[in-house]
């Protein structure tokens, strides 16, 4: 390098270390498109079905309760993971657990107490989407973790 010779190959890190730790930090945030982008998805699916029904008995709530704790729980392990390699998985996991008796505890024993009268379905609601987002975000977290 120091002959005049022109430096076409290699470890970039050696030449500059920010750079790598710049673009470490870049890739990790890229898992918010594709998780907004499932989102997007549940959220097209789910105004599908609305029309379907002809605007009766649609839950919302089941999908804004399950879209903002699954940006904040994956936002929080992937926050964690950078900090401390091998947290992700285990946040990840019970932070997976809380999140479902959360909502079974805030969302669907609230409706079962009043007696709704669309309960059962929009239970059925609650209970699909979070089999949806469950998925769709195991299979984000395990794409996000196979490229680190």
């Amino acid at each position: 390098m120091g002959d005049g010779r022109l430096y076409l190959g290699g470890n970039i890190n050696r030449l500059n270390p920010h750079y790598s730790s710049s673009f470490k930090r870049f890739k990790m945030k890229i898992w918010g498109l594709p998780l907004l982008l499932t989102y997007a998805l549940w959220a097209m699916l789910h105004a599908m079905f609305y029309y379907v029904l002809e605007r009766e008995g649609v839950f919302w709530v089941g999908d804004i309760y399950w879209m903002g704790t699954g940006f904040a729980l994956f936002g929080l392990a992937q926050t964690l993971e950078s900090q401390k390699p091998g947290r992700f998985i285990p946040i990840y996991f019970v932070g997976g657990l809380i999140r479902m008796l959360l909502g079974l505890g805030a969302v669907i024993l609230p409706l079962s107490m009043r007696n709704a009268p669309n309960f059962q379905s929009a239970a059925l609601q609650f209970v699909a989407a979070y089999l949806f987002l469950l998925v769709a975000e195991s299979a984000l977290a395990i794409f996000w973790i196979k490229k680190q």
